[in-house]
């Protein structure tokens, strides 16, 4: 599974647990500010992933409404394992 990670700073520590998940590729876009608003989803991408920390309004509702034309799964969560790993079962269903 290839998946996107809209916000966050930093996923370094979340990345091995989606490996071990079966996560193949992970592609990590910063959105503190709006300029990620105008970045288009990768076609490699099966899911995607909101993390709510740090995550500007405006790219979430850009990228949010991109998702549901090409009909991609995604899932808003907070930046922790635990939220993480409750994300990307309900993903696999």
């Amino acid at each position: 599974m290839s998946i996107l990670i809209v916000g966050a700073d930093r996923i370094s520590v979340i990345t091995p647990k989606l490996k071990d998940l079966g996560v193949t590729r992970v592609t990590h876009w910063k959105a503190r500010n709006r300029v990620t608003a105008k970045f288009k989803i990768p076609r490699h991408i099966e899911a995607v992933i909101f993390f709510t920390d740090f995550l500007h309004h405006t790219v979430a509702r850009k990228i949010k409404s991109e998702t549901k034309k090409r009909g991609l799964p995604s899932m808003f969560c907070r930046r922790s394992a635990s939220n993480l790993l409750k994300s990307i079962e309900a993903l696999r269903q």
